[in-house]
């Protein structure tokens, strides 16, 4: 039987206990200051870490996506462990080069079998939970179209939410698509963002909040207009921005007002935080993937 390898990058923030138990390979990708180039999660393991660095360097950071050469290398690892065909679901082509590179490479190795690539449209745990229903199904003996298939259905269902502390951060880095008149030139509003995972993975702005409590019940209005027009289970991701401590409140709270949702906590690592700044907040939901498995 085929093993079929599943590989994501950084940027998705998958938790390594989740990625070692369901056997995700990893990319890492790039965070720059200057001429130094660093590598996530391994130089610079989370937002707190960037942050501090930012401040002693006294620079921005920059981001790229991996090499050729980094795929290629996660695709050699992969055919050494016993696998013969892979698929890579990286973040979304709409704020990176990461899929368009991958697909190229996808193209010209010859190492496995069938390898192929899926666009996400998503960053941190919305590609990584694309990728973690992937590698369920692939150990589940699930075949390549199938998982494809499944990934289909899965992200039809997604939305996304975020609140940014500082919308420069996004602006500087080119990752804001629409909306900035919404929210451009105004002093203490706080950003409310969303990604056009329906068409091409970008990020723009639908609102906006004069605190981060007031952001949260603006994301409730969306999620309740979601949860009223669907028919399946759903699951809810978290996310915080070197935040724990209000991600866990968002959690609690959320928790309390919304008993059927399956709920669960992440992170923005540090790679998205260039383009979030620190203090990012979120959610991210979808049909919960365990349904289409």
């Amino acid at each position: 039987m085929s093993k079929i390898a599943i590989i994501s990058d950084s940027a998705s923030a998958i938790p390594a206990t989740i990625r070692n138990r369901y056997h995700i390979f990893q990319v890492n990708d790039p965070i720059i200051f200057g001429e130094e180039v660093y590598k996530e999660t391994v130089d610079i393991h989370d937002l707190g870490e960037l942050v501090k660095m930012m401040k002693d360097k006294k620079m921005v950071a920059s981001t790229s996506q991996p090499a050729p050469g980094d795929w290629e290398e996660v695709l050699s690892v992969a055919k050494a462990s016993g696998y013969d065909k892979a698929l890579i679901i990286p973040i979304s082509s709409g704020i990176s080069g990461a899929y368009q590179t991958a697909n190229l490479v996808a193209g010209s190795y010859d190492g496995l079998s069938d390898v192929r690539v899926w666009d996400s449209k998503f960053a941190v745990m919305g590609s990584g939970m694309q990728s973690v229903m992937a590698a369920v199904m692939a150990e589940n003996g699930k075949t390549l179209d199938d998982i494809i298939i499944a990934l289909e259905t899965l992200q039809k269902t997604f939305d996304v939410r975020f609140v940014v502390n500082d919308i420069s951060h996004l602006q500087r880095t080119g990752r804001l698509s629409r909306g900035a008149a919404l929210v451009g030139g105004l002093l203490n509003i706080k950003p409310i963002l969303s990604m056009d995972i329906q068409d091409e993975g970008k990020i723009g702005a639908v609102g906006k909040a004069r605190k981060m409590s007031g952001a949260l019940k603006e994301i409730k209005t969306a999620l309740d207009q979601y949860l009223m027009q669907v028919d399946f289970p759903v699951r809810v991701i978290v996310v915080d921005g070197n935040d724990a401590k209000l991600g866990d409140k968002w959690l609690k709270e959320l928790q309390h007002d919304y008993p059927t949702v399956k709920f669960e906590r992440g992170v923005i690592g540090a790679y998205i935080g260039v383009h979030t700044g620190d203090g990012a907040m979120g959610l991210i939901w979808a049909r919960d993937w365990e349904t289409l498995i």
